[in-house]
C-alpha cells in the first residue's frame, strides 16, 4: 500500500488575466496540491472556505482519493485574488485580494491528516503553518512558502524549515531567504539545516531542481503546446513530487529525482488551461 499524504492550505476564488484572457476560477494551494498528489496516493484535505464556493469546491475535488473531512466551511466569503500574469518575466505583474474568510482559521487537523506520512503545508503566514506542522506525525514533511511571507518574517520561515524535509522555492524566494542570488549555492547550503533534506527550486519555464547533500538533480519543464495560465503550478509540482514519494514508499535522492519528473508532469498539466481543468483531466472545448 501506498503511504497516505495530507496537506494544510488555501482555497481561493482567483480572479486571473493572462496573455490567453481572463477567467474567474476556484484554485489555491490545497486544491492543486490535492489534484496532483491524488494521482499517487490517497489525500486528506485542510483548509477553509466560503458557504459561496463550499459546492463548488466539493465538485472539483470529487476524487476517490481525496479526502475532505479537514475541510472548514465559513459564512463568510472565500478568499479572492486577483492576479495578472507577465509571460515575459514569468511572475504576477499586479496582486490584489479580499481576504474574506482566511482570516478564521484556525487550522485542526482530522485525525487522519496528523497520521499521514507525507505532509504538505501551502505558503500561508508562518504562524499557520507552524500550528500545523506541530499537529503532524509525518515523518515526510513538506513547505512552501512565498517572498511577501520571507520579506516581513524572515526569522520566522528560517526558524520554520528547520522542522520541514522538503522545501519547495522559487530562485527569487530562495534569495530572500538567504540574501544569495546564486540558488544552486544557496540551496546547498540550506540543506542539513535542522531536518530539512532537500530544497525544490522551481524555475518556471526552465524547470526545476532538487537540490540535496548529494548533489543537483536538474529537469527542464515538461513540453507543453501553450502556456494559458501558470496560476498553481508550484503546487502541482510539490503535489506530483509528494504523491510520488508516498507512491514509492520511500526518500532517498533517487527517489527524489523520480519525484520530480513527476511533479514536472503535473505543473505541466496545471498550466495549459484556466485553473485546474487541466489537472482533472477534462480539458476546456
Amino acid at each position: 500500500m501506498t503511504w497516505e499524504v495530507a496537506v494544510a492550505g488555501t482555497l481561493h476564488s482567483d480572479d486571473v488575466t493572462t496573455p490567453a484572457g481572463r477567467r474567474d476560477v476556484l484554485g489555491g494551494s490545497a486544491v492543486y496540491f490535492s489534484l496532483a498528489a491524488a494521482r499517487y496516493a490517497p489525500v486528506h484535505l485542510n483548509g477553509i472556505v466560503g458557504s459561496d464556493t463550499a459546492p463548488e469546491y466539493r465538485r472539483i475535488l470529487a476524487h476517490p482519493n481525496i479526502d475532505l473531512e479537514g475541510l472548514v466551511v465559513s459564512a463568510s466569503p472565500t478568499f479572492r485574488w486577483h492576479a495578472v500574469h507577465d509571460f515575459d518575466s514569468w511572475v504576477t505583474s499586479h496582486e490584489s485580494f479580499e481576504p474574506g474568510c482566511d482570516p478564521e482559521w484556525r487550522p485542526v487537523l482530522s485525525e487522519r491528516s496528523r497520521r499521514a506520512e507525507v505532509f504538505f503545508v501551502g505558503s500561508m503566514d508562518p504562524s499557520l503553518q507552524r500550528l500545523v506542522i506541530d499537529q503532524t506525525e509525518a515523518t515526510l514533511i513538506g513547505a512552501d512558502s512565498m517572498t511577501v511571507f520571507i520579506d516581513s518574517g524572515q526569522g520566522d520561515v528560517g526558524s520554520l524549515i528547520e522542522g520541514v524535509d522538503v522545501l519547495f522555492l522559487t530562485g527569487t524566494e530562495l534569495a530572500a531567504l538567504t540574501g544569495d542570488d546564486d540558488w544552486r549555492r544557496s540551496a546547498s547550503a540550506l540543506c542539513g539545516t535542522g531536518r530539512l533534506r532537500a530544497v525544490v527550486v522551481k524555475r518556471g519555464p526552465l524547470g526545476a531542481a532538487c537540490v540535496t547533500a548529494g548533489g543537483i538533480a536538474e529537469q527542464p519543464a515538461a513540453l507543453v503546446p501553450n502556456v494559458v495560465d501558470p496560476t498553481g503550478a508550484g503546487d502541482a509540482l510539490a503535489g506530483g513530487f509528494l504523491g510520488h514519494i508516498a507512491q514509492l514508499r520511500r526518500a532517498d535522492d533517487a527517489a527524489f529525482e523520480a519525484a520530480l519528473t513527476e511533479g514536472l508532469r503535473c505543473a505541466a498539466d496545471a498550466i495549459v488551461e484556466f485553473g485546474t481543468v487541466g489537472l482533472r483531466g477534462t480539458r476546456a472545448v
